[in-house]
């Protein structure tokens, strides 16, 4: 069979492959706890499946015997973009790969004081002494995201469900204020991330994060 190559276009790939996704019922993002806002989250990627296909024609057993059931589970906005097209071994696989983007930089001396500062902030609104403005300093945003998902892929919670309420009760109010206007939350992940575009890798589309190199 000749194989016609494809540039990856995500519209045409998505509604290529939409039929072999099977949607995963939920309102919290699946990684992290945070509201998804009805956003999605393909487990593979897309992208995967459009290399997989690699021109050809591609059976639905085919996709199953490689990846296993495909799925789409619901996904907050920064989680998603988080991990772009980054395939991962596992559920805590992925979740590292998003949490990398928020950890301690030690190339960075300053970041320690933003990374200290956030968790400062966040432990003062939780005490009632500041309000909601303390989201607005990426700083916060990093220390929510970093105990929700750090805690699980060290075991500290099996799900998003084991939280402690102060968690839960922060991400909600976490979740208000990012809907409060358009595009922040994409603009949230930039700035927590530190980057000046989410285009910035020029290679990020051919080979997320050198994941086809391993």
């Amino acid at each position: 069979m000749v194989r016609v190559k494809q540039n990856y276009n995500r519209r045409q790939a998505e509604k290529r492959f939409a039929h072999v996704y099977v949607p995963v019922e939920g309102k919290n993002c699946y990684y992290c706890g945070m509201a998804s806002d009805g956003k999605v989250d393909h487990q593979p990627p897309v992208y995967i499946l459009h290399r997989f296909a690699n021109g050809r024609l591609v059976t639905k057993k085919a996709i199953r015997e490689k990846f296993g059931q495909c799925k789409l589970v619901p996904c907050c906005t920064i989680c998603n973009m988080g991990l772009g097209a980054y395939y991962g071994k596992d559920d805590n696989d992925r979740r590292r790969e998003i949490v990398n983007w928020f950890l301690l930089d030690e190339r960075y001396p300053e970041d320690k004081l933003i990374v200290e500062a956030g968790y400062k902030l966040l432990n003062e609104r939780l005490e009632g002494k500041r309000g909601n403005e303390v989201f607005g300093f990426p700083g916060v945003g990093r220390a929510i995201y970093i105990e929700a998902l750090v805690g699980q892929i060290d075991g500290e919670f099996s799900s998003p469900d084991g939280f402690p309420d102060w968690l839960k009760h922060i991400q909600q109010e976490l979740a208000e204020w990012l809907r409060a206007e358009p595009r922040r939350k994409a603009q949230y992940f930039l700035d927590m991330a530190n980057l000046a575009s989410y285009d910035l890798l020029p290679h990020a589309r051919d080979d997320p994060r050198g994941q086809f190199k391993r």
